[in-house]
């Protein structure tokens, strides 16, 4: 099987669809992949989607995303595809450099078997470090900046990554409203991950 460039587009994905929508350049010459899919309960046609259908950030199906670094000669190898200075490469709206590729249901050949390209997502109460340090922005919510979501009374954590089996996904069932207007039992900090401070 081989990937094909632009064979798929994130506002059409459908569920069960995944989609490697592009790399990103990041530290130290490596490349993050992003992988994009629409699970089983995905909201459909919102309203979000409608007022903001002329930006390509926002899809309306709710696509989870999950992203791996990888070094280039790597990627080409196990995707088939090139990723040099001579391909499309962008500066995207937050000044990345990304290179957008669109495969639909993307595929990684390693020692002669194909392997399909999943989204994981599970859901946790127990975070990473950097997770922990950073509770405002890694903690679940109901939206960008609303309430947030817990399970326990503690806060949700999620983990997505991209997996070459058929997921395991773990949603955690969120407490109750009166439960969730309570503060969460875990400490809130934040920190600089340049520098290492840490902000009360």
């Amino acid at each position: 099987m081989k990937n094909v460039l632009n064979s798929g587009d994130i506002k059409s994905l459908k569920e069960g669809q995944v989609l490697l929508t592009q790399l990103r350049e990041v530290a130290n010459g490596f490349m993050s992949i992003e992988l994009a899919e629409v699970k089983k309960g995905s909201k459909g046609l919102s309203a979000i989607f409608l007022f903001n259908k002329s930006d390509a950030r926002f899809s309306n199906n709710s696509a989870r995303r999950a992203w791996q670094n990888g070094q280039p000669s790597d990627i080409e190898e196990l995707l088939g595809i090139s990723v040099d200075d001579s391909q499309d490469w962008i500066l995207n709206d937050k000044g990345f450099k990304v290179l957008p590729l669109n495969i639909l249901n993307p595929i990684a050949s390693y020692e002669g078997t194909d392997y399909i390209m999943r989204v994981q997502i599970q859901e946790t109460t127990e975070p990473t470090d950097y997770q922990a340090a950073n509770v405002e922005t890694a903690a679940k919510r109901k939206g960008k900046n609303g309430e947030f979501i817990t399970n326990g009374e503690e806060y949700i954590f999620t983990n997505a990554t991209i997996v070459f089996n058929e997921p395991e996904d773990v949603y955690l069932e969120a407490d109750s409203l009166e439960i969730i207007a309570k503060a969460p039992t875990q400490r809130t900090e934040r920190v600089d991950t340049l520098t290492g401070e840490i902000f009360s």
